[in-house]
């Protein structure tokens, strides 16, 4: 009786596919595009070799860090076209990174790493000024857990954008008026 059981069990096991597969990295939660990787947002799983996308990871190392080009959902393999190709600057262009809140945070959901912008600003006297033309988009940085928009009191949405030092200087000297964006 136990040899039949035996040849039984071993017979449905050669009939069951295995488990095998190899180590995948994936998004662990939605991320958005010019999101810069952390641990918490990749997850190592098991996959079988047939379901692994050409130029996937198999560990995380050299994914902590870097930004992401495109935005993902959960569970979305990353691969090395998920990636952005550089840093979030073009040191060619001399650009820097200049954050910046924009009054209705409704604007960032309309956004996209990479979008061109220019942005206005309202004096306290009410006359609109344009403060920067044509700057990109390099990240939108995701909401905290202080709260809407953070614990730091601020309101609105931040947007960091590329650009040259002069303009730079002028978007930073512009931050405490209201600032606004349109989409190019």
């Amino acid at each position: 009786m136990f040899a039949l059981f035996a040849a039984l069990v071993a017979g449905l096991s050669a009939l069951t596919p295995t488990a095998a597969g190899s180590p995948l990295v994936v998004a662990a939660r939605d991320l958005p595009a010019g999101a810069v990787l952390t641990s918490a947002d990749l997850l190592v799983v098991t996959a079988p070799p047939s379901l692994q996308p050409d130029g996937c990871y198999t560990n995380t190392d050299a994914l902590v860090g870097r930004p992401l080009s495109v935005g993902l959902t959960r569970g979305t393999p990353l691969t090395t076209a998920a990636l952005s190709t550089g840093t979030l600057t073009d040191r060619a262009l001399g650009e820097m990174l200049v954050p910046f809140r924009v009054h209705d945070p409704g604007v960032v959901a309309l956004l996209q790493v990479g979008d061109r912008l220019t942005i206005v600003a309202t004096t306290p006297e009410g006359t609109v000024v344009t403060v920067a033309q044509h700057v990109r988009v390099a990240q939108l940085p995701a909401v905290t857990d202080g709260g809407a928009w953070g614990s730091s009191g601020m309101s609105g949405a931040l947007i960091v954008v590329a650009a040259t030092s002069t303009v730079a200087q002028e978007l930073a000297a512009a931050s405490d008026h209201q600032l606004g964006v349109i989409i190019e």
